[in-house]
C-alpha cells in the first residue's frame, strides 16, 4: 500500500496515472497524472470545456458508453481501474451534481430517497437506514419540518443539502462534487462549502468548480485543467500563465476587472503543442512542442516558459 508519513500521520493516497479518455474520434481528457490525500480537498478548475466534468464522471464510475479510458487509478497502492464495480458507484465513490432537481425521483419524498439508497446498498432494516438518514440530513443542517416534502416542494438550496447528505450516508471513501453550487447564490454557496469542509478529513474530496473564489476558499490543493491537459498541480502558489489568468477574474474591491482574452478550445479542435499557447503571454516557439509535467518546488507544471 503506497502512503505518505508526515508528522506522524499516515496519508493516503488517490493516484490518478496517464488518464486518457477518448471519443471514436478525438481525447478529452490527455495524459491526466496528480495525486489526492485524504482529509484534503483537490479542487479542479479550468475553463468550460476543460474536461473537468468528464474527468469527475470517470472517477465516479459513470462514465458515457461511447467514451473510452486507458491509463491506471491506484487506491492505497490498489490499483482499481478501471473503476466501474457496482461496489465502486454509490459505496467507494459518490458523485453530488451541478443540478440538484435531477438528483431525486420527483415521485419520491426526500426522507424515503435516501433511506431506500441505503436499503439497496446495504440491506439494512428499515428502523436503522432511518436513523442514518435522519443523522445525515441534521448533519447537513436540512429543516426537519420539510424532510418528507417532495423534490419540487423544495428550494435549490435545500435539495443539493439532501443531495449531499443522499451520497454521504452511503458512506464513500471518495466524493466528488461537480459544480455543487453552480446554481446557488452565494450565501447558499457559503453553506455548501461549509458541509465539505466538515467531512474532508474523513475521505478523499475531489470538488470541481469555476467560481475561482470558492476554489481559493476551500481548496487544500489544485488541479488546473485546459483542453484536456493537466496545466498544473498546485497548493495556493499558482505560477503558470493559465493559472494566473483564472485567478485574475477574481474581483477585487478598487480594482478595475481584468477581462479574459480569448477561449478555451474545443478538445476536437486542439491546437498542435501547448493548447494554451495562442493565449499566452509567455508564448515562444518551442511551444509549438506539448510540454512534459515537471516539478518547480511544490508545483507540478506543464509549461516550457516559466522560469
Amino acid at each position: 500500500m503506497e502512503v505518505l508519513v508526515k508528522s506522524n500521520k499516515i496519508l493516503h493516497v488517490l493516484e490518478v496515472k496517464n488518464l486518457w479518455v477518448e471519443t471514436s474520434k478525438f481525447p478529452i481528457l490527455r495524459d491526466i497524472n496528480f495525486k489526492s490525500y485524504k482529509g484534503k480537498i483537490k479542487v479542479i478548475i479550468g475553463e468550460s470545456g476543460a474536461g473537468k466534468s468528464t474527468l469527475g464522471f470517470f472517477l465516479a464510475g459513470i462514465l458515457k458508453n461511447e467514451l473510452k479510458a486507458r491509463g491506471k487509478v491506484l487506491l492505497d497502492g490498489m490499483e482499481v481501474f478501471p473503476p466501474l464495480s457496482k461496489e465502486w458507484k454509490g459505496k467507494k465513490a459518490g458523485i453530488i451534481f451541478q443540478d440538484p432537481y435531477s438528483f431525486f425521483d420527483p415521485r419520491e419524498r426526500i426522507f424515503n430517497s435516501i433511506k431506500e439508497g441505503l436499503l439497496y446498498h446495504f440491506h439494512l432494516k428499515e428502523k436503522e437506514a432511518e436513523e442514518i438518514t435522519e443523522s445525515w440530513l441534521t448533519r447537513v443542517k436540512f429543516p426537519e419540518k420539510y424532510r418528507r416534502n417532495f423534490p419540487h416542494q423544495l428550494s435549490g438550496g435545500m435539495l443539493q443539502r439532501a443531495s449531499i447528505a443522499s451520497v454521504l450516508s452511503l458512506n464513500p471513501e471518495i466524493v466528488i462534487a461537480d459544480e455543487p453550487t453552480s446554481a446557488l447564490d452565494p450565501p447558499l454557496r457559503r453553506g455548501i462549502t461549509e458541509i465539505f469542509r466538515e467531512v474532508a478529513r474523513e475521505r478523499y474530496i475531489i470538488y470541481i468548480t469555476h467560481f475561482i473564489d470558492e476554489a481559493l476558499e476551500i481548496g487544500d490543493d489544485f488541479l488546473v485543467l485546459y483542453g484536456g491537459m493537466v496545466m498544473e498541480e498546485t497548493d495556493i502558489n499558482f505560477i503558470h500563465p493559465y493559472s494566473k489568468l483564472l485567478t485574475s477574474s477574481i474581483l477585487k474591491k478598487g480594482e478595475p476587472i481584468k477581462p479574459s482574452v480569448g477561449y478555451s478550445p474545443h478538445p476536437s479542435n486542439l491546437p498542435p503543442g501547448c493548447p494554451f499557447m495562442e493565449r499566452c503571454e509567455l508564448k515562444s516557439k518551442e511551444c509549438k512542442k506539448i510540454p512534459p509535467l515537471t516539478r518547480h518546488g511544490k508545483t507540478i507544471l506543464r509549461c516550457w516558459n516559466v522560469p
